[in-house]
């Protein structure tokens, strides 16, 4: 289940992020991965516990809060605080899998069910760099527009192409969603794509007034109210 998710930020928005992103301090992306991964990535990501990453993780986290299509789609139960990557020419991530539980021995462990990558860069500002999913049959490329984002299954094997002009700047999260199974996800993800077809077909803002839209959505609850682990 790969979701595109267009205008997670406005342009006021991803522009304050990448202004402000110019004064964090990066280090080598190793230090938050496996050693093992020491010779497939090749990147520098934001040290954690800035204050300024942290402004801007509640820009993203608020964004999100707001943000109907993610909310149907993932059905987040907590989001990880957001890493900030920079790629330049020569920088790349070879082919993973993000790790099951996030912040294993911390207070607050993080089921992974969910990934999702948010672009800070305009494709035109540089090459390379692209999100590469591995769907089972024919790769899956993405190179969205600045706050933009894409969000995918966390046990889907993916890589971030080799950047060969100008930074790719992203962030990334995890989400632990309510519902557990992806196809459970999928099935309420369909009922809210049915509802919201059915709030703009039907006139004068009156669908709620319709058996047939209430049932749906009855449906659709119980289901989550089955589904969820929370």
């Amino acid at each position: 289940m790969i979701f595109r998710i267009p205008d997670v930020l406005t342009r006021a928005q991803v522009d304050e992020i990448i202004a402000a992103i110019n004064g964090l301090e990066f280090r080598d992306g190793l230090r938050s991965a496996n050693p093992s991964l020491r010779t497939i990535k090749k990147n520098r990501e934001a040290v954690p516990d800035q204050q300024a990453q942290a402004r801007l993780d509640g820009i993203l986290q608020a964004a999100l809060a707001k943000n109907s299509t993610f909310e149907a789609v993932a059905v987040p139960f907590r989001v990880m605080p957001f890493i900030f990557s920079s790629y330049v020419p020569g920088e790349f991530y070879g082919d993973h899998v993000d790790n099951g539980v996030m912040g294993l021995n911390t207070p607050n462990p993080t089921r992974a069910d969910i990934s999702m990558t948010v672009f800070l860069s305009d494709p035109k500002d540089y090459d390379g760099g692209e999100l590469v999913l591995d769907t089972d049959t024919n790769p899956s490329s993405w190179k969205l527009p600045a706050g933009h984002a894409v969000v995918y299954p966390s046990y889907t094997l993916h890589h971030v192409a080799p950047v060969t002009r100008g930074e790719r700047l992203a962030a990334v999260t995890w989400v632990q969603s309510c519902v557990r199974l992806m196809q459970h996800r999928q099935t309420l993800v369909d009922l809210s794509l049915v509802l919201g077809w059915m709030s703009q077909a039907i006139p004068g803002g009156r669908a709620n007034e319709h058996p047939e839209f209430q049932r749906l959505e009855k449906v659709r609850h119980n289901l989550l109210r089955l589904w969820s682990d929370v």
